[in-house]
């Protein structure tokens, strides 16, 4: 790649960390590591939310599920977590935000009890880590074509996440939202930069399909390449396509703590709402890039076999970008890069916050002082880090197929778990039952694909020699979970009857609790340990929005709530209208 790229890659990344270095020395508290005090502002929080939700797994893994799927995939990024984070920051997340909660399973065990949110606290580490994993992949895949090194680019691989996992134990949230911020344009630029060079290389999407034909590639693979209504899994319809994406994204944006975290940092309920719509919009316009790059790939390579999509783009880094070397090609793995360590951070301090309120300090070491819970999250950071290492062995079947069936199993009865707390007035007890089934009917579901070669013949026999569609199919699969989940939920509160108003005033969207009212005795639903509650007061009350005079009307522009419908009515027509 030269040595001028190579400096720009070094040098913006290494100028981003020591900047993130620099901040990290006005954090001496757990609250400023854990939430910046709550006062961050909308943009800052969006960039953040992006950046942590766009990452170099993003660049490689969505590039290579886009090159299998087509157009469709769009979806996932336009309004799966369009939908979802307008849901958390109208819905889900507001009671947690009002009441002074420092993360999303704290929620769970004053909704639904303690053992809510030991499972949550398990199924976000186990969730959360193989993401990392895909990124530790993706910049393994992209850097061994670049320098050649083979299994050596593993090491630095490490040292990649190793510097992350040094700022982000040292500064907290704040430093990571300001280095996510940069990192959000560095990343803007660099996707911007490759899809312009794949696109002038292949000569658009024309010259794509016109490859495809010459290749001999089946038309519904073309149609698919461009066309969100076309999907090339027989049996699956593609509304159940589309609903199976948007699905995805909502579940990350409610489960995941690195989404809360941001959030509930925000200075007023105002840029809980603008930070969605504006992370909603760079994310929009970075996957439209990002997607249609692994679409015209196919324009490079037009049949890769499907065990090796997620190749495509190393493949054009190898024999587009580099040849070029210089100031673009510096730009590009610059950006790459960036992704990496934007993720590497935001889920590290993730991680460490969830574990250490929701798993240390409520249940293990109670009664400690807050320069000790402070270590223990900067510890538990790089161990997190270090641990998502050993999902990587497992990402041979593709990174974002791996990535879906982990959801299925886990993440959706998590998800249906947290609506129907926000939602509905469902015992405290249905919370666990649900969870459980949920979960057991996702990994019966799993199981029986995975062994279906093991299972008697006359049952396999009874459907025709294989496992149903509505059975088999993942996104059939997802539906099976949420459903399962729902059902437990239902049955129990119908058995045990609804959660009390004075239980659910507070938790539920539509019951808030009174302004004079903190709400200081119920948190936990059981035995304090003091940190835990002297970090709460430490939270100050915030107002609604940050001008002025909180109680003048705003003009009709500054309303997250017009923003909102705006962002969502373009997004949905060009989804499912301009591109069906």
């Amino acid at each position: 790649m030269g040595v001028v790229g190579w400096t720009l890659v070094v040098g913006i990344n290494a100028a981003i960390i020591a900047y993130g270095l620099w901040k990290s020395r006005e954090t001496h508290r757990a609250v400023d590591w854990m939430l910046a005090a709550r006062g961050l502002p909308w943009w800052m929080v969006g960039l953040s939310m992006f950046a942590t939700a766009v990452d170099s797994g993003d660049y490689v893994a969505v590039a290579g599920a886009a090159y299998q799927n087509g157009m469709n995939f769009i979806t996932d990024w336009w309004l799966g977590i369009t939908i979802g984070w307008m849901l958390v920051a109208w819905a889900v997340f507001l009671p947690m935000y009002r009441s002074g909660m420092f993360t999303n399973a704290e929620y769970l065990e004053r909704r639904f009890g303690p053992s809510t949110r030991v499972i949550s606290v398990i199924v976000q580490v186990l969730y959360r880590t193989n993401v990392l994993g895909n990124v530790a992949y993706s910049l393994f895949l992209t850097f061994d074509i670049l320098t050649g090194w083979g299994h050596l680019t593993w090491y630095l691989v490490v040292a990649i996440a190793a510097g992350a996992a040094i700022y982000t134990a040292t500064g907290g949230l704040k430093s990571v939202a300001l280095t996510d911020s940069i990192q959000s344009i560095v990343m803007l630029v660099a996707a911007v930069v490759m899809w312009w060079i794949v696109y002038d290389k292949v000569g658009g999407f024309a010259g794509m399909e016109q490859t495809l034909d010459e290749a001999g590639v089946g038309e519904n693979v073309q149609v698919a390449m461009t066309h969100v209504g076309s999907h090339l899994e027989e049996g699956v319809p593609a509304w159940l396509v589309i609903l199976g994406w948007i699905i995805t994204l909502s579940a990350y944006c409610i489960v995941n703590h690195s989404q809360s975290m941001r959030m509930l940092a925000c200075r007023s309920e105002w840029d809980v709402k603008m930070a969605a719509v504006f992370a909603s919009v760079v994310t929009a316009i970075v996957m439209w890039f990002n997607v249609t790059l692994g679409i015209l790939g196919r324009g490079v390579r037009p049949d890769l076999p499907t065990e090796q999509a997620d190749q495509i783009f190393p493949i054009l880094v190898s024999e587009l970008l580099v040849p070029m070397g210089g100031v673009l090609a510096g730009i590009v793995v610059a950006g790459l890069l960036a992704g990496g360590i934007s993720t590497f951070d935001s889920i590290g301090s993730a991680l460490a916050v969830v574990f250490t309120r929701d798993l240390y300090a409520r249940f293990l070491v109670r009664d400690a002082d807050d320069r000790h819970y402070l270590w223990v999250s900067r510890i538990t950071t790089v161990v997190v880090i270090g641990l998502s290492f050993a999902y990587i062995p497992f990402l041979k079947m593709g990174m974002v197929k791996f990535y879906l069936e982990m959801v299925g199993i886990t993440v959706l009865p998590l998800m249906t778990v947290y609506l129907a707390g926000i939602f509905t007035p469902a015992h405290p007890a249905s919370g666990l039952v649900g969870l459980l089934v949920g979960s057991g009917v996702g990994l019966t579901r799993f199981l029986s694909v995975q062994l279906a070669d093991r299972l008697p013949e006359w049952l396999i026999e009874r459907f025709g020699g294989e496992l149903p569609i509505w059975w088999a199919n993942k996104w059939y699969g997802f539906l099976w979970s949420i459903g399962a989940a729902s059902l437990g939920i239902l049955l129990t509160t119908l058995v045990l009857g609804v959660a009390s108003r004075d239980r659910l005033r507070g938790l539920v969207v539509w019951l808030p609790r009174p302004p004079d009212d903190d709400d200081t005795d119920r948190e936990d639903s059981g035995p304090q340990g003091n940190w835990l509650e002297q970090t709460r007061k430490e939270l100050v009350s915030l107002p609604s929005h940050p001008f002025d005079d909180p109680g003048v009307s705003l003009p009709l522009w500054k309303r997250p709530w017009l923003w909102t419908v705006v962002v969502l009515g373009v997004l949905s027509w060009l989804n499912l209208v301009v591109l069906w």
